[in-house]
């Protein structure tokens, strides 16, 4: 039987915040920051924060705010939801509100570029990531295309799960190379170094707009975008030392969906080198 408090959780408007919150200090930081929020607009928002990042959450009737990745919001997320904001974190390969990601390989490893992964083993953290998928795949196009001739660039591609266990993977020996988000990496070290410490980076992506701050298109037409970043930076602002340091927060930036178009460019690139999937 379902409580008169649960009843209320399902239908009150919520935020998920996952998609830098995997481990438990971070979740509390950012739990403490939106807590922070909700005093800032003194709303009825569900007070404990989701941290799911699937497209079922992120496509519920109530959500108020998520966060996503820039890829499955243009292809597949942007005709119910719009970006807003975006954090800027302090991290190496952050510049501002664009982030890039690391190549890395293992400290053990000859590999010294992408070119030298020819024939080795990719992992992807997922193939609906920008950062892990996306500009890998842009990068390695036209590499590709000059060695492979048209034949698989990589023998085998690895789907990990997630950015940290794409570490685990090339630290452990299982796979040659993969691309890690900026901030993921900065965090990941944070939390594990010795990780951190089984790899070495070998270059940086492209550079794309951050993981933005969406809202749906309904609640958008009733709400001042620029408003919610200035509250967002209020309760920033607001947010103690520690947590604001773990998350390695700066401010947030006002962002447009036509800011993460160069997403869908980097695609268009490789497919035009005949390069469509990361192989």
């Amino acid at each position: 039987m379902i409580s008169t408090n649960d009843l209320q959780s399902l239908t009150s408007p919520f935020i998920s915040c996952g998609m830098y919150a995997f481990t438990d200090d971070l979740k509390v930081a950012w739990q403490a920051f939106f807590n922070l929020f909700n005093d800032v607009i003194d709303d009825s928002l569900d007070s404990t924060i989701r941290f799911e990042t699937d497209s079922i959450t992120l496509s519920d009737d109530h959500l108020y705010i998520g966060h996503t990745c820039g890829y499955p919001l243009m292809k597949n997320l942007k005709n119910k939801l719009r970006p807003f904001c975006v954090p800027v974190f302090d991290a190496p390969g952050c510049y501002g509100q664009n982030n890039a990601s690391l190549f890395v390989t293992s400290v053990d490893s000859e590999i010294q570029s992408l070119h030298d992964g020819y024939q080795g083993v990719a992992v992807v953290n997922g193939q609906n990531s920008n950062s892990g998928m996306n500009v890998f795949r842009h990068a390695v196009a036209p590499i590709a295309q000059e060695k492979s001739k048209g034949e698989a660039f990589f023998s085998r591609i690895i789907e990990s799960g997630s950015h940290r266990q794409s570490l685990v993977e090339v630290g452990e020996g299982r796979a040659d190379l993969a691309a890690i988000d900026s901030v993921s990496f900065a965090l990941i070290a944070d939390a594990w170094p010795a990780l951190a410490a089984r790899v070495r980076s070998i270059g940086f992506s492209e550079k794309t707009c951050g993981l933005p701050f969406v809202m749906p298109h309904s609640r958008l037409k009733v709400t001042d975008p620029r408003r919610l970043t200035f509250q967002f930076n209020e309760a920033l602002n607001m947010l103690p030392d520690q947590h604001r340091q773990c998350l390695r927060l700066a401010e947030f930036v006002d962002v447009e969906l036509s800011q993460y178009q160069s997403i869908l460019d980097l695609e268009q690139q490789a497919i035009e080198l005949s390069y469509a999937n990361l192989i």
